[in-house]
């Protein structure tokens, strides 16, 4: 029999949680709430790619989380939103540097448009452009064989119904107010 070594479980503690996060940010509201869960899972994954050796995922990740942590200090101060678009350049850059063929291409493509999409100050932008990189992201995981994969099919399809309710919440038509009483003229 085979005893599980604590090594051993970290990739898939770390990873499990990562995925745990990936897939449920789309279904919060507000951008705060969407960029702290995506704090949570680039954490998570960025130590379940490490500790498999997967340098490129775990760079790039690692480096989404800095970002992350920085978009939630400085808030929607546009004149520091070029702190972002740095790291964001810096994310391509690492691609470069730890090249482990289209693997690291699938990686540093996915991560960058996520990047600028944290970028964005309103949420619906935000989402739609954090949603464009999941396609990639799930290129790279059905690639190198992780099980993140299944997480970034979640999060795609939790993202596109989400991005969709929204969509059928503003064409809806608004009810008009009915006051709740009706001044009666002439009585008195």
């Amino acid at each position: 029999m085979m005893v599980p070594t604590l090594a051993a479980d970290l990739p898939s503690f770390f990873g499990l949680f990562g995925m745990l996060c990936l897939a449920v940010w789309p279904l919060f509201r507000s951008r705060v709430a969407m960029l702290s869960v995506q704090l949570a899972a680039v954490s998570g994954l960025s130590l379940h790619y490490a500790l498999l050796g997967v340098t490129t995922a775990a760079t790039v990740d690692g480096l989404g989380a800095l970002q992350i942590a920085l978009v939630l200090v400085l808030g929607t101060r546009s004149e520091l939103r070029w702190i972002g678009y740095l790291l964001a350049i810096a994310m391509v850059a690492s691609s470069v540097v730890t090249w482990q063929g289209t693997v690291s291409l699938l990686a540093a493509t996915g991560m960058a448009l996520i990047a600028i999409g944290r970028l964005q100050e309103r949420a619906g932008p935000m989402r739609a452009l954090v949603l464009a990189g999941g396609p990639f992201w799930l290129a790279h995981d059905l690639m190198v064989g992780s099980p993140v994969a299944v997480a970034d099919a979640a999060s795609l399809a939790f993202g596109l119904g989400r991005l969709a309710w929204e969509r059928i919440k503003r064409r809806r038509p608004r009810r008009p107010r009915v006051p709740l009483a009706f001044p009666m003229h002439g009585v008195g």
